[in-house]
């Protein structure tokens, strides 16, 4: 055979393969789209199947975990909170720098003492005026002019009062004269 008649049938061959692997290139590409389409329904078709039971599991466990987080709830503020609370009171007390109820402050003890000591001096104050009064002109002599001095009042301190009466009443001038 010569070589032209070889070359004529190598690339009949070829041809020939060449259209094969197109025909099957595009059976590929058909099946490859019916695969595709497949894919999508049989994806759907899962998801139809899934969503409703995915949603009842999660309803259902909600269901499920709902009395058991409350149950623990009503634990946790019936033992812990107590507990809690008690602590924090403790420890609230121990922090106040306000001093205990049992110590009482130190002002109302200063004011009782000097109320005690004024009302002694006054006490020494008028023993030693009894006894200047009684060296210096005898006892009836104090008592007479200590009398004399409160019934009789001055002559300044009568017309103070009227006039200050007078400034009550809005009559100033009608009562000085």
């Amino acid at each position: 055979m010569s070589l032209t008649t070889q070359k004529y049938r190598a690339q009949a061959q070829a041809s020939a393969g060449l259209d094969r692997t197109r025909q099957a290139a595009t059976q590929a590409a058909e099946l490859a789209k019916n695969a595709r389409a497949t894919a999508a329904q049989g994806v759907q078709g899962a998801r139809d199947w899934a969503v409703p039971r995915v949603g009842q599991g999660i309803y259902q466990a909600r269901g499920w975990a709902a009395p058991r987080i409350d149950q623990a709830g009503h634990v946790v503020g019936e033992t812990v909170a107590p507990r809690v609370s008690e602590i924090l009171v403790t420890t609230a007390q121990r922090v106040d720098p306000s001093p205990p109820l049992a110590k009482r402050p130190l002002w109302p003890r200063l004011v009782a003492a000097g109320v005690v000591l004024a009302a002694a001096g006054g006490a020494a104050a008028a023993i030693l005026r009894g006894r200047s009064a009684r060296t210096s002109g005898g006892t009836l002599m104090a008592e007479e002019e200590t009398a004399q001095a409160v019934t009789e009042p001055e002559p300044a301190a009568a017309e103070e009062r009227a006039m200050s009466d007078g400034d009550a009443t809005g009559n100033a001038k009608k009562a000085s004269r």
